[in-house]
């Protein structure tokens, strides 16, 4: 009588099965057991089975070749796997509109550099500010009040 699951019957038809099996575990070899993997017949099924087995393992302890991947191919794999997608939201129902600026008001040193960057005319009020706010730097160290 067969121990084997119906989940496990694919197993029989491996082509593994006829092979030394210290040929998957050897760095040497390596290269060989992909190779014998790639002819499998039953591949799919075994991958889908090493995925079962090896589900949330971390890279140091998958072990050997299996399913023709390496242990880090696996480990890629199934973190790959693991990603979602990320949603596509749908559009905003109503277009946002841009936030106006409001200008620093007259009298301020931010008002002053305005004028000065838009070649405008300064007023004394913007005038005095600058002085205030240079001479307060020059005492301080700081622009901060």
């Amino acid at each position: 009588m067969s121990t084997a699951t119906s989940d496990e019957s694919w197993e029989s038809y491996a082509v593994c099965r006829h092979h030394d099996p210290d040929l998957w575990f050897s760095r040497r070899t390596a290269a060989t057991a992909i190779a014998i993997c790639r002819t499998c017949p039953v591949l799919p099924a075994c991958r889908t089975a090493m995925q079962r087995r090896e589900d949330g393992l971390p890279p140091n302890h998958r072990q050997g070749i299996v399913a023709g991947l390496t242990p880090s191919q696996r480990y890629r794999l199934e973190r790959t796997a693991r990603r979602r997608p990320v949603p596509v939201l749908p559009p905003d129902p109503v277009p946002r509109t841009r936030k106006t600026h409001v200008p620093a008001p007259c009298g301020t040193r931010a008002a002053y550099q305005r004028h000065l960057r838009r070649r405008e005319p300064v007023d004394e009020a913007c005038r005095a500010a600058n002085a205030r706010s240079a001479g307060h730097y020059r005492r301080t160290g700081s622009t901060r009040t």
